[in-house]
């Protein structure tokens, strides 16, 4: 699905780990900022350093899997389990022989 999603515009970003929600001056989501990568063990910069990445979007989809916790704190801040069921988790999983 990636590719046609793609050829229909969305960018995907696979291996980066969203570590912030991003929000406009009204309090609207408008994309999510990457970590910081190589960072060595002592938590300084490395020599493969490399400042995380704000990606903005007219739509952002949060998918980080079960209890995220960038869901987490969307959940609080904008009250989306008010007037919901209890979250029901489970894994799935798919396999394909030929």
């Amino acid at each position: 699905l990636a590719t046609k999603a793609e050829e229909l515009g969305v960018e995907i970003y696979p291996g980066f780990a969203a570590t912030e929600v991003l929000y406009n001056d009204e309090g609207a989501v408008i994309g999510v900022a990457t970590g910081d990568m190589g960072i060595e063990r002592s938590g300084e910069p490395g020599p493969n350093f490399a400042r995380g990445m704000a990606l903005l979007g007219k739509y952002t989809l949060i998918g980080e899997g079960v209890r995220g916790s960038l869901a987490k704190q969307l959940i609080a801040k904008f009250d989306l389990s008010r007037d919901s069921d209890v979250q029901k988790f489970g894994i799935g999983l798919k396999e394909l022989w030929q």
